[in-house]
């Protein structure tokens, strides 16, 4: 269910646990290579002594330094300033720059707005900011004031700044902050009303910490903070009572991918909301995939796509970047992938779907590095350790190079399936014969191989909708690379872009006092992502008794290979993974005009018992 529907309300207990969690103090020390000191600000940083290094093996010497240092320490009249260690700040001035000048033509419209800035720390970002906005109100919400006072203190003579000593995720403070927002002004909110966009607002946020603050079952409280303030639109609370407010928000780079993933495995509900609340939510700057070190334990996580398909998305965001007048990113701060495509891939044919599927295996670097040693004669005996993984690997590309031809049969006859059906060219009775073969191929598939396929498909099928389904995939522009040493400690941390937009009328219908359409989505949209693998008609038949009759006739979209749809069923149509935005809200319109529908309290009857227990965040 959506955040709002659960025990996490803007002023729950919950969420002043959260407040006062992401406000203690860590007593651990971080690891001394996280601790450079790269340009002025990281080095004043380092200097107040809250992310001090303590090495674990010191010398008899070393102990007795440190003891003297800590007994003049209290012998001086001078309080050392305390702050939460776990904090990542932006430090870097060209980096901030960068990224300024990179998103200047969309920032422009926000210039001499009313900037509400939470956990601005050292500064530097929000400096950049004011001097570019130049507002006519800037707040602050810093929850460290003594210890960045002194770093914030420029900045807080220009007009308008206020530095407010308030945690700004903490909703009663940040409430409360929203007072000094003297010019805005609340739009009215009804069922009959639309939200429009308010460009005298812009809120950013820095939600980066490392490491990162779990709270219960969730892994990073920032994750549950954003999710929340994605909830916020849906109520039109918070600052979003103000309009459609922009959003530029500073979080670990790992917690992305919650609310933007580049996989259909990662779509998951987090995302759905995303996708229908935000006009876009974008990634303007953060870390370069082609630099992950790969673990085995991230590896069982790891749900890649045809890299075709990266490489056509990725040409397709530099065209709409021309188009908007966006300059192509900085040499020096490009990503791998863009570096690629603007070298390489220049036409405007499409790749995805016509050229044999390629998906980056992390085991083909280790193969790569064995076969450069064989070739140097540096593996040994022909059965040493070495000479043996090289055998297994090699045998295990062999058999994906075999698994991926039929993969890319099987996505051809589909492609051709859909593409006779939408011409007319086949009969009823044609047509049922072809897709009766082509399931029966998918079926025959080994189990591994076929839910391989089914992820291959599904993502060439989700990236193919017009506009694409994925928000990674209509991006207004490609994400600028960050460096280590842009944040101290030196953590890469990403800068999401979320503007939010009108969502459907009937989502916004939540609560008592409404007619609840939105809450019924909730419990329709979690019944049948339960089961996203299978046909959209049966997850509809384990949402009510004969609900598959009386809403499919109704979705004429999910037939409509124009609108997302596929013309098939079983194997070779539509499941619930694969829907759109558009679908969605046209199997809720089905729904609430069934005149056989359950009410409400009969869908929670069905289905709460079942889907209560889940993560909010993992359905």
């Amino acid at each position: 269910m959506w955040l709002c529907r659960s025990n996490v309300r803007p002023n729950s207990p919950l969420l002043r646990s959260i407040a006062a969690l992401s406000c203690r103090r860590s007593a651990s020390s971080l690891p001394k290579d996280l601790l450079k000191t790269p340009n002025p600000t990281a080095k004043s940083l380092a200097d107040t002594g809250v992310w001090s290094y303590i090495s674990r093996r010191r010398t008899r010497e070393q102990i007795e330094a440190d003891e003297k240092k800590e007994k003049t320490r209290k012998k001086s009249t001078k309080a050392k300033p305390k702050g939460d260690r776990a904090r990542v700040n932006i430090t870097n001035d060209k980096f901030c720059d960068d990224v300024i000048d990179y998103i200047a033509p969309s920032l422009e419209r926000h210039v001499g707005c009313d900037l509400l800035d939470i956990n601005p720390g050292a500064g530097v970002w929000s400096k950049k900011l004011n001097d570019f906005l130049k507002p006519r109100s800037h707040i602050l919400m810093e929850p460290d004031a003594e210890l960045y006072k002194p770093f914030l203190d420029p900045l807080l003579q220009k007009p308008g700044a206020k530095l407010v000593p308030e945690s700004g995720i903490l909703w009663t403070e940040l409430t409360k902050a929203l007072g000094y927002l003297e010019h805005q002004v609340e739009q009215p909110r009804s069922s009959g009303t639309e939200p429009s966009r308010n460009d005298t607002l812009l809120v950013t946020a820095n939600l980066s910490f490392y490491p990162k603050r779990r709270f219960r079952n969730f892994d990073s409280v920032a994750v549950l903070v954003l999710y929340q303030l994605l909830t916020s639109i849906r109520l039109g609370s918070l600052f979003q009572k103000y309009g459609l407010v922009r959003m530029l928000l500073w979080i670990n780079d790992d917690d992305k991918r919650t609310f933007l993933p580049r996989s259909v495995q990662n779509r998951k509900k987090t995302a759905l909301q995303a996708e229908f609340s935000c006009e876009h939510l974008a990634e303007v700057a953060g870390k370069d995939p082609a630099s992950l070190k790969v673990t085995p334990e991230q590896l069982k996580k790891m749900y890649a796509r045809d890299q075709w398909i990266n490489i056509e998305s990725s040409r397709n965001t530099l065209a709409r970047m021309k188009s908007a007048g966006i300059n192509e990113p900085p040499s020096h701060r490009r990503m791998a992938l863009t570096d690629e495509v603007m070298k390489n891939h220049t036409g405007t044919e499409p790749l995805a779907g016509k050229e044999s599927t390629h998906v980056v295996r992390p085991y083909l670097a280790e193969l790569d590095e064995l076969n450069r040693l064989a070739a140097e004669d540096k593996l040994g005996a022909p059965k040493s350790k070495g000479n043996a993984r090289r055998a297994i690997l090699a045998n295990q590309l062999i058999r994906n190079e075999r698994e991926v031809a039929i993969f890319d049969e099987l996505i051809h006859e589909q492609q051709e399936l859909t593409r006779l059906h939408s011409r007319g060219e086949l009969t009823a009775d044609e047509f049922a014969a072809r897709e009766k073969a082509y399931s029966e191929r998918v079926a025959a598939l080994p189990k591994n191989s076929k839910a391989d396929y089914h992820l291959l498909r599904d993502n060439y099928l989700l990236f193919r909708q017009d506009p694409p389904a994925l928000l990674y995939d209509r991006r207004p522009w490609e994400p600028l690379r960050v460096e280590p040493g842009d944040f101290f400690p030196n953590v890469e941390t990403a800068l999401l872009d979320i503007q939010p937009k009108a969502m459907h009328p009937l989502l916004r219908n939540v609560g008592s006092g409404s007619s609840a359409t939105g809450d019924i989505f909730d419990l329709i949209q979690r019944s049948m992502l339960s089961s996203s693998l299978d046909p959209v008609e049966d997850t509809l038949d384990k949402l009510w008794p004969g609900a598959r009759e009386g809403i499919l006739e109704n979705c004429p979209s999910l037939r409509d290979p124009a609108k997302g749809g596929l013309p098939g069923t079983g194997p070779s149509g539509m499941c619930s993974r694969l829907l759109n935005e558009q679908q969605w809200m046209e199997i809720l319109d089905a729904f609430m005009k069934w005149p056989f529908r359950p009410s409400h309290a009969e869908l929670i009857g069905r289905l709460g018992d079942d889907l209560a227990v889940s993560d909010p965040l993992e359905d």
